[in-house]
């Protein structure tokens, strides 16, 4: 977006639309790392298998058989 003469370069929509991403990105993150500690304290076994999970996949996917 080019700002013209006399005309600002963030309109007052944009500047709300960004906010509002901003408070909307904020909560996504708290919200996970609230969900990933609550995970590690009350399932650290769930915690285990997801991570030999992946760690399967990772050595499955790194053989190196087409």
């Amino acid at each position: 977006m080019i700002a013209r003469r006399g005309q600002p370069f963030l309109r007052a929509e944009d500047g709300q639309a960004l906010v509002e991403s901003a408070i909307l990105l904020a909560t996504l993150i708290g919200g996970l790392a609230v969900g990933g500690a609550w995970l590690m304290r009350a399932h650290p076994g769930m915690l285990r298998a997801l991570d030999a999970h992946v760690r399967g996949s990772y050595f499955l996917f790194s053989l190196p058989f087409p």
